[in-house]
């Protein structure tokens, strides 16, 4: 089958090829080493890409690189399709402190994000003193 005309999977089919549980796969989604998949719950899909993606982190791992050193890697080795969007915004309040939010997030939303980070490090500056 072309790579272009592959089927989309299920998380099971995409756990199954990839050799990793669906657990897993949520965790790397969640901390943005994944793209979403196409819907959610029971109908959401996952296509090639996702496979590809999962088969590099797994060589990552193999090579006993953490998870934000797995990160960096990705980006720098995104395909032409991938550089056009972000996965996730990363925001640091304070230094351990991160707030995540899906790059699908309107610019309004993101606005207001900015807010609440301003907001949040006001509150862990002021209790610097305390």
């Amino acid at each position: 089958m072309a790579e272009g005309h592959e089927r989309t999977m299920t998380i099971h089919e995409l756990a199954e090829r990839a050799g990793v549980p669906p657990r897993r796969i949520r965790y790397y989604v969640a901390r943005g080493l994944l793209p979403p998949p196409e819907g959610r719950g029971p109908t959401a899909r996952y296509g090639p890409e996702h496979l590809r993606r999962l088969q590099l982190i797994r060589e990552l791992r193999e090579r006993r690189l953490g998870l934000d050193d797995i990160r960096e890697r990705l980006q720098q080795h995104r395909g032409d399709a991938e550089r056009e969007c972000t996965l996730w915004y990363q925001w640091e309040i304070v230094p351990g402190v991160l707030l995540w939010t899906r790059a699908d997030l309107p610019e309004r939303d993101r606005g207001q994000v900015a807010v609440l980070v301003d907001v949040g490090r006001r509150l862990f500056r002021q209790n610097e003193g305390s």
